[in-house]
């Protein structure tokens, strides 16, 4: 497996921890997909032990999801775009801890953000059978 690490937020009673898994299985991955829900968990990253290049899966809440790959620490970033977006629609996700605008195009399901995940977790790479932009 390509994924060595995984890192999540938990935020509890107006404090922050940064949780992680060291060499998770799939099993633990998506069991902290499961998590989010954009206010006690925000964020997953999942890397190989290297830090510039990851997969980050923000949101959660309204079972929304933004997802994007850093490559060279953020000089390269895909994100995982919503081909059946709607151009009027605005959602506020909280990724991270913090709140923000995204719109539809850049939100996508859970549902897809495991699927994408899956892929990364196995190989590094992109699902080519998404949209990334």
């Amino acid at each position: 497996m390509y994924v060595k690490r995984v890192f999540y937020d938990e935020f509890k009673d107006l404090s922050y921890v940064e949780k992680s898994i060291d060499f998770p299985t799939w099993e633990d991955i998506e069991n902290v997909i499961n998590l989010l829900d954009g206010e006690y968990v925000t964020q997953i990253i999942m890397d190989n032990g290297n830090e510039a290049d990851y997969l980050c899966i923000g949101g959660g809440n309204d079972r929304l999801c933004n997802v994007f790959i850093s490559k060279n620490d953020n000089e390269i970033i895909y994100t995982l775009m919503n081909s059946d977006a709607n151009d009027s629609l605005v959602h506020k996700l909280v990724t991270g801890g913090q709140e923000g605008d995204f719109e539809d195009k850049l939100c996508v399901s859970v549902e897809m953000a495991k699927c994408v995940a899956k892929m990364y977790y196995e190989s590094g790479q992109m699902d080519a059978s998404f949209i990334w932009e």
